[in-house]
């Protein structure tokens, strides 16, 4: 019995790292897409040893899924401010997506006046 258990946890473990691992690679080859497309470089490293998902000749670029939009506000204006860009924020919309997250990121952004650009894309 001891031993089926320790099997089905380490399958569920296992299908539960293929699964995150799986997103992780999926944001940074549509980042990696997106940002080749406008002439950027991926991974730049700035003054405060942070990396910059997109850095291209006017913006910082954090590229982020819909539903993580809250984290990809603070990383932009952090990502500005440390290379002297503009902010910018890749907005990946995901197709299994239930909720406006797109909105609720502006609506935010508008409502403080936030100097960030958004740019969008499809997962």
């Amino acid at each position: 019995m001891m031993r089926t258990n320790l099997s089905v946890l380490l399958v569920c473990l296992f299908s539960i790292w293929s699964v995150t691992s799986e997103v992780v690679a999926s944001e940074a080859d549509v980042n990696q897409k997106w940002c080749t497309q406008v002439n950027g470089i991926t991974e730049f490293r700035t003054k405060d040893g942070t990396f910059v998902d997109c850095y291209t000749n006017e913006y910082a670029v954090e590229a982020e899924y819909d539903y993580n939009w809250k984290e990809a506000v603070g990383q932009s204006l952090h990502y500005a401010e440390s290379t002297g860009k503009k902010a910018g924020i890749l907005f990946i919309k995901r197709a299994v997506s239930k909720k406006n997250y797109l909105a609720q990121m502006k609506r935010v952004i508008e409502e403080f006046d936030l100097p960030i650009e958004i740019f969008t894309t499809e997962e």
